[in-house]
């Protein structure tokens, strides 16, 4: 029975594998068609917020250049990814990237509002590994601070792996 067990669950893993790479296919080839390419995508995290056109978290991002432009593509495992924003490179004035401890240490409004002056003592307790990057750029009017999230192992060295591809497709 022992076994039966571990064979349905290999036949299971070989085709969700089989599945998920098809998908994958599809997705590069939708991209092709739409002129990108797949070997200049970047992949951006978890947008946080910060861009006028977008409202929402999005759980994963990829990014393209496109001339003068770069594109944030809206990436969901098994549905093709849609462009959801975009921002000129002339527009782009520094970006950075931060670890999680480099966020910890500000002191937020919230936790002084809520315990005074001990909020300068009292830091946030968090085992996850969390890193970010700040795309900060001016569309002419407004400034604005584009944030992305790294989460899990080597989040900073992913985000700085971002923040050094970015700044190649920009130059």
């Amino acid at each position: 029975m022992f076994i039966l067990i571990i064979i349905l669950f290999a036949v299971l893993v070989i085709i969700l594998g089989i599945s998920t790479n098809k998908k994958e296919k599809q997705n590069n080839e939708a991209f092709k068609n739409m002129g990108y390419d797949m070997s200049n995508k970047i992949e951006s995290g978890k947008y946080l917020g910060g861009h006028p056109d977008i409202n929402n978290e999005i759980a994963r991002t990829l990014i393209f250049s496109n001339g003068d432009i770069i594109e944030i593509f809206n990436f969901i495992p098994f549905k093709i990814p849609t462009k959801i924003a975009a921002i000129n490179k002339s527009a782009i004035k520094n970006i950075i990237a931060e670890d999680q401890s480099t966020i910890e240490s500000r002191v937020t409004a919230g936790r002084l509002l809520t315990v005074g002056v001990f909020a300068f003592a009292w830091k946030k307790k968090k085992k996850v590994e969390l890193a970010y990057i700040t795309i900060e750029w001016n569309d002419g009017r407004f400034d604005h601070q584009t944030i992305f999230e790294f989460e899990g192992l080597k989040a900073m060295q992913r985000a700085n792996t971002t923040r050094n591809s970015l700044i190649k497709i920009i130059n």
